[in-house]
């Protein structure tokens, strides 16, 4: 039997589509999968070149072989972020009828790795985990939602994210922490109404009127302690950037929201701690990008300048030394000239 005893990542790019043969030929798929994993740790599961032609081949297997294909690696994997890409190609127009339960839960997992992915996949994947568990995981309904935040087309997602109770993303501790309380939600339900870079007066008066729980403001401080905390659904990782020290999109914007609550009524001790913390650590700079969020970065930001207190300066003075981008220390030197003028400090 040819080739049996190669290891798929140490041959040439050209030879690898053959050993993929091979090993198909003999039927050892726990081999295959094995391979496969080692090859997409290799290549930071980026299947290029030589190697799209061995996803090529997989992807045009029959439904059952790649059903088996996908239990296997996905048993071997070290974590479902090490083959998102891997999965998502073999896994690639399975008809959802016909998808055993352990490769869609596995595919489920790959798929909850990914910042956004395919509307059709994952209303697939959604079809299924219905079917076998009457729900559809916290992991896929934060994918679609952030898959529908990036501007992708919402038609098949939507009415999944409508059936979902919660109302922030896993996979970020102060999310999960925020969205586990009752009490939260008319806050955050208000949060996710912020859609611009500034609180709207409507917005703002409404926000005033909200029947709160007492002691919110400190449960947001709270949260806010929490963001730097890391995932519990680990991202994909790329050669150029790691998503896991991004912020969520969707829940970026919730924090926001947020923030803007904060600003529009009457400021506390410890406010303006708490929104200097987070702008420091959204503000600073991450590999592959500038600000680790932007979103949040300005909001905060914003938010000192409008709670416009002693403490609220003292942060912004604070931020201007931090180790931040030169764009974000411009935002922050404007920010406290303003709040410096508002309390009449020269």
């Amino acid at each position: 039997m040819p080739m049996l005893s190669a290891v798929l990542s140490s041959l040439p790019g050209p030879q690898r589509l053959g050993r993929v043969r091979d090993l198909l030929d003999a039927g050892a798929d726990d081999v295959l999968a094995q391979e496969l994993i080692a090859l997409g740790t290799a290549n930071e599961d980026s299947w290029r070149y030589d190697d799209s032609m061995v996803l090529r081949h997989l992807e045009a297997l029959p439904a059952r072989r790649r059903h088996a294909l996908i239990i296997a690696i996905g048993d071997r994997a070290s974590a479902p972020a090490a083959v998102c890409e891997l999965l998502r190609v073999i896994a690639r127009d399975l008809d959802p009828d016909e998808m055993p339960w352990p490769a869609a839960r596995h595919l489920i997992g790959a798929a909850s790795a990914q910042t956004s992915g395919l509307a059709r996949d994952l209303d697939v994947l959604a079809v299924v985990a219905e079917r076998e568990t009457g729900t559809v995981p916290p992991g896929l309904i934060a994918v679609m939602r952030r898959t529908v935040h990036y501007r992708h087309d919402p038609t098949l997602l939507l009415p999944w994210i409508a059936k979902d109770d919660g109302l922030l993303n896993a996979g970020e501790p102060w999310a999960e922490t925020a969205d586990a309380d009752p009490e939260a939600r008319p806050m955050l339900a208000h949060a996710l109404r912020v859609t611009g870079p500034r609180p709207l007066v409507r917005w703002s008066r409404e926000a005033r009127e909200l029947d709160l729980p007492a002691g919110w403001r400190l449960r947001i401080h709270r949260w806010f302690s929490l963001v730097p905390q890391p995932r519990t659904i680990g991202f994909r990782r790329f050669d150029y950037i790691d998503a896991d020290e991004h912020i969520d999109a969707y829940n970026a914007t919730v924090l926001r929201g947020l923030l803007f609550l904060l600003a529009v009524t009457e400021p506390v001790p410890g406010d303006a701690e708490a929104v200097g913390a987070l702008a420091e650590y959204a503000a600073t700079k991450v590999r592959g990008q500038g600000a680790r969020d932007m979103v949040v970065a300005n909001a905060a930001i914003l938010t000192l300048e409008l709670i416009g207190t002693e403490e609220a300066l003292d942060e912004l003075v604070r931020l201007r030394g931090a180790r931040l981008q030169p764009g974000m220390i411009s935002r922050v030197v404007r920010a406290t000239s303003r709040c410096r003028a508002a309390l009449g400090r020269p």
